[in-house]
């Protein structure tokens, strides 16, 4: 059967398969790209691939998932106690003065509107956001069984990938009808929107967070540390940010009457934060993702909706992998297009 088509049931088969484990296997493509510049470094002292796959491996497990670990053990412990805080009633008669800024103003008419509702709609909305974190991360351990095998498939993959990623490449390209050219832009462009969508999250975005966390835990503010992770989170979303917290935040400490806390998170989101995200995400992403800003946007949304906290990646790299297409298609029918 040498030259033969594959039979027709391998070809809905072998994707059924493969289903299961696509976010391990997705993640592990991730990771690889990440480290296989360090993988390839530490190649050309040790000659023994296997080794240096199975180390970069701890290296992976040593500076992201043992953090990951710690600041989940945090949140847990943080969500608890912002859960306890917003159900006591006192929590809601403080939130009850901010209605008092409405006195004297045209807005005072709708006052007692206020008062009734702000509390019930500003507790209400802090305790479904730390009970989301609590009974996320609570999930996650319940289902410990499953999370720890994805976890192994995840690993196992991307000792692989360093070891024979290569070769894994080489075969593609191989089987590949477009061209090495082309091979090369979609893989380049693949590799570049990762790079650029992990720059703009752990380092913008792990920035941002890290200097809000501190801020909100000097002024005050309850959660601290979940409202940092939330920066870090909003980071990913184009024309969002961590603004989103900080700023409301601000306003909320000053009509509560902490006037030095409500300034200093004000200046320093203003000035700090904002200005870190203006001067880093520019070099740092800009030249990688080579995407105009509303499409970033649309695809990291719909990424996100269709595929969950994967999407923030998965979305951009298929918008980018359908700017390299409409290329590829753009540089082979050049002639016939400028002829029409």
């Amino acid at each position: 059967m040498s030259g033969a088509a594959l039979p027709v049931w391998t070809r809905y088969t072998t994707p059924l398969l493969i289903r299961p484990f696509f976010y391990p296997i997705f993640w592990a493509a991730v990771i690889a790209i990440v480290f296989y510049p360090h993988y390839n470094w530490l190649n050309s002292f040790i000659r023994m691939p296997g080794l240096n796959a199975l180390l970069m491996v701890c290296v992976v497990l040593v500076t992201i998932f043992l953090p990951l670990t710690l600041i989940s053990a945090l949140l847990v412990n943080e969500s608890v106690d912002l859960y306890g805080k917003v159900s006591e009633k006192g929590f809601a008669e403080n939130i009850e003065g901010v209605s008092t800024w409405l006195e004297g103003t045209p807005l005072a008419p709708y006052i007692d509107t206020v008062k009734t509702d702000w509390t019930r709609y500003a507790a209400d909305a802090t305790k479904r956001l730390s009970g989301y974190f609590f009974s996320g991360i609570k999930s996650v351990t319940q289902n410990s069984l499953r999370f720890f095998f994805m976890l192994f498939i995840m690993f196992y993959t991307l000792f692989y990938f360093f070891k024979d990623g290569h070769r894994m490449l080489d075969r593609l390209k191989h089987l590949s009808p477009v061209g090495e050219k082309y091979e090369v832009m979609l893989y380049d462009r693949f590799t570049s929107t990762v790079r650029a969508t992990l720059k703009s999250t752990f380092i913008v975005g792990g920035i941002q967070g890290i200097i809000g966390g501190i801020l909100f835990w000097i002024t005050g503010v309850p959660g601290a540390l979940i409202w940092g992770v939330i920066m870090i989170a909003l980071s990913i979303v184009p024309a969002l940010g961590s603004f989103v917290v900080w700023l409301p935040a601000g306003l909320i400490m000053l009509a509560l009457g902490n006037t030095w806390q409500g300034v200093t998170i004000l200046l320093v989101g203003t000035f700090v934060i904002s200005t870190i995200d203006n001067l880093l995400r520019p070099p740092l992403v800009g030249r990688d993702i080579q995407m105009h800003p509303l499409l970033g946007l649309f695809s990291t949304l719909g990424g996100i909706v269709l595929f969950g906290i994967s999407g923030f990646i998965i979305g951009p790299i298929i918008a980018a992998l359908y700017l390299s297409i409409m290329t590829i298609y753009d540089h082979y029918y050049k002639s016939e297009l400028e002829s029409n």
